[in-house]
């Protein structure tokens, strides 16, 4: 008899914590809510040779993103936009939001050489970009899904290089592992 109530308050304490677990954030995401990509020209498709660099950051919580971009040094100005796409390393895709430059709601514009942005987006912000693979304008959980798996990436157009002239992986912010408490 004893050895059930030992095995009774065992699963009962396991089924709380897995509980606590699940309901927490940790148990969806790993804990891991925060993202960010480096940006430079080599890492464009095809790759190009730039003086500038950049840098976004972002943290998922709940159904927004709350997102910083900066940039310097651009060889050519920005004309065009900046924004995170949908595709992996080395691969083109579709735009997904806008950080700067265009987009609906419409974002403020692109600073020429440098700039820093911030801002929050959510399902309201993306656009058609991405719907021929997969992802249609509200599907928030399904670019979330894209961000945690490391399938999307940051540019930068310029007048100079218009298919992007600084671009970024968008991967798991490793230097900041404190975000297990929140989403």
């Amino acid at each position: 008899m004893q050895k059930l109530r030992i095995r009774t308050s065992l699963m009962a304490g396991l089924a709380a914590t897995s509980l606590l677990y699940l309901t927490s954030g940790v148990g969806a995401d790993g804990g891991h809510n925060r993202f960010k990509a480096r940006l430079a020209g080599f890492n464009e498709v095809p790759a190009i040779s730039s003086t500038g660099s950049g840098e976004w950051s972002g943290r998922i919580r709940g159904d927004s993103v709350e997102w910083e971009l900066s940039y310097e040094g651009l060889e050519g100005t920005v004309t065009g936009a900046s924004h995170i796409h949908f595709g992996q390393k080395d691969v083109n895709g579709g735009v997904s939001v806008f950080f700067c430059g265009g987009g609906t709601p419409p974002t403020p514009p692109c600073t020429p050489g440098s700039g820093h942005f911030s801002g929050t987006f959510t399902a309201a912000d993306m656009g058609a970009g991405t719907t021929a693979q997969g992802i249609a304008p509200g599907e928030f959980s399904e670019l979330i899904a894209a961000i945690r798996a490391g399938k999307t990436y940051v540019n930068v157009h310029t007048n100079k290089h218009g298919g992007g002239e600084i671009r970024g992986q968008v991967g798991r912010d490793h230097d900041d592992d404190d975000d297990d408490d929140d989403n």
